[in-house]
């Protein structure tokens, strides 16, 4: 059971920010969704953030550029990715909050917009996924 929630990189000011994307990005493997939410990069007031799971943990980081989805073919991997923002009607909406929270098989980070619509990337025995509320 995890007691405590674990940060690494530091967690940017998101509030009351205008989100211009959303996107996840998985880990498909031999054909097979393993992750729906392997990464996310989250696109804010023209700033993207990567924002990642590992064993609990919570990663957050600066991203450069756009992501682009990928492939190592030799390994069977490959990285689709799913614009989740469109989906769930959060582009141009603005963000209220965010929450962090451990949890026993690992942690969430909920993201709460304006419109009430909540996306929620959910970290669970070290495989990642997203929920739209």
């Amino acid at each position: 059971m995890i007691a405590d929630l674990d940060i690494n990189g530091l967690p940017p000011q998101l509030n009351n920010t205008v989100c211009n994307a959303f996107i996840c990005e998985q880990f498909v493997y031999a054909g097979e969704l393993v992750a729906s939410a392997n990464v996310s990069y989250l696109k804010f007031s023209g700033i993207w953030h990567r924002l990642y799971f590992d064993h609990g943990t919570i990663f957050w980081r600066f991203q450069g550029e756009d992501p682009l989805p990928w492939n190592v073919p030799q390994e069977q991997w490959s990285y689709p990715h799913t614009d989740v923002g469109n989906i769930a009607g959060v582009v141009g909406d603005r963000l209220i909050s965010y929450v962090m929270t451990a949890t026993p098989t690992g942690s969430n980070v909920e993201f709460i917009f304006s419109s009430s619509r909540r996306i929620v990337l959910v970290d669970a025995y070290d495989i990642s996924s997203y929920i739209i509320i």
